[in-house]
């Protein structure tokens, strides 16, 4: 929507107008979403299962890791979702295996 002076909404509250996602794109960032969340929830486990303090601290530091990423996912460079998409996967199967322990 454009205002009076013919700016753009989004250019006149600071900022600027970007394209509309892609299907490709969209599909490509919920894969992501999905694998950092899933990650973060195994983390959250394992510091629910930790007995060990140190341990503990290491899984929780982890959880607030990918909590972080988690919040900003809708603004991570391209080349940094196709590393989570291409390493995540083995991260959350080592990450469940040690789960089932």
């Amino acid at each position: 929507m454009a205002q009076g002076d013919g700016k753009h909404l989004t250019e006149a509250l600071g900022g600027q107008p970007v394209e509309p996602l892609s299907a490709a794109e969209r599909l490509e960032r919920e894969r992501v979403r999905n694998l950092v969340q899933s990650v973060a929830a195994c983390y959250n486990s394992l510091v629910g299962q930790a007995t060990d303090p140190d341990r503990r601290a290491e899984f929780a530091e982890r959880l607030a890791f990918h909590d972080a990423e988690l919040r900003r996912i809708d603004t991570m460079p391209a080349a940094e979702r196709r590393t989570v998409l291409s390493t995540y996967p083995e991260l959350l199967a080592r990450l469940r295996a040690e789960l089932d322990r």
